[in-house]
């Protein structure tokens, strides 16, 4: 993408997408949309519907820090509006002697946009599966939730061949695509073992072995 972001390139992100762009947290971009700070649409992506952004709410929200600090809540809705309107490559708005320009936000968008696409080819999405990292077997997910539960040394050590950059990618994949539903164990299985067999889980105690006696 170039410098320039226009409202016709139909660009929609999801929330969680557009707060990993913007650099905020998906709570803070949920919060803006519910509040009626900046507003977004339903779309569907495959068979997922979901609340989208556009490149105006993106930009309004790079430069969200400076507008808030300058205008009222009126003003900062009449600088939203604004930049909706703005036409073709344009970036820049006046409201009465106040001018914001959009240049810095823009490019700032456009590098973060292309962070999102290199995150997001390094992962294999697979139908009715969890997505894994490429090259690897293993889930985002389940790297993620290990990294609570287990250093990175041991998750490398369970997973030859795992790179930290690559861990580093499952937790950034997860943050901005959450898995929905029940947590994956923190431990790996083979340490979940390991650390039974360390507590005398499967310990049988002397006492309680019986020798056999001989009938006579």
């Amino acid at each position: 993408m170039a410098d320039g972001i226009t409202m016709s390139t139909g660009l929609s992100l999801t929330l969680n997408e557009a707060g990993y762009v913007v650099e905020q947290s998906a709570t803070a971009i949920n919060r803006a949309v519910d509040r009626g700070v900046i507003k977004a649409t339903l779309h569907r992506r495959g068979k997922s519907r979901f609340r989208g952004v556009g490149p105006a709410e993106l930009r309004f929200l790079v430069i969200s820090g400076e507008v808030e600090t300058k205008l009222t809540p009126a003003g900062r809705k009449a600088v939203y509006e604004a930049i909706r309107r703005l036409p073709g490559d344009a970036n820049r708005i006046q409201l009465g002697v106040m001018e914001f320009t959009l240049g810095d936000a823009d490019r700032r968008i456009a590098a973060r946009l292309q962070q999102l696409q290199d995150l997001k080819s390094e992962v294999e999405a697979r139908e009715g599966a969890d997505p894994v990292l490429r090259g690897c077997e293993a889930s985002v997910y389940e790297i993620d939730a290990l990294t609570r539960g287990q250093t990175i040394a041991e998750i490398i050590e369970d997973y030859p061949g795992l790179t930290p950059r690559q861990i580093e990618i499952a937790l950034e994949y997860t943050i901005v695509y959450p898995k929905a539903g029940r947590p994956l164990p923190t431990r790996s299985l083979k340490r979940m073992l390991g650390d039974m067999a360390d507590s005398g889980a499967w310990r049988v105690e002397s006492d309680e072995v019986s020798s056999p006696r001989l009938i006579p």
